[in-house]
């Protein structure tokens, strides 16, 4: 989670190890949900026959 962070947003890890327990618990909530949101346009987009990751 950490790197894809750093990577897709620009949040360094330090600022990970700054987070107090309640937003660390709504990051990683926002996490799983964008991962969740990202398997589901693929699932569509596989049914359409053309699924390509680097399209989000």
């Amino acid at each position: 989670m950490m790197y894809y962070y750093w990577k897709e947003k620009g949040i360094k890890p330090s600022e990970f190890y700054n987070m107090n327990r309640g937003e660390l618990t709504v990051v990683r909530a926002f996490y799983e949900r964008e991962l969740k949101d990202k398997n589901k346009k693929m699932k569509e987009m596989s049914k359409s026959g053309f699924a390509c990751p680097f399209m989000f």
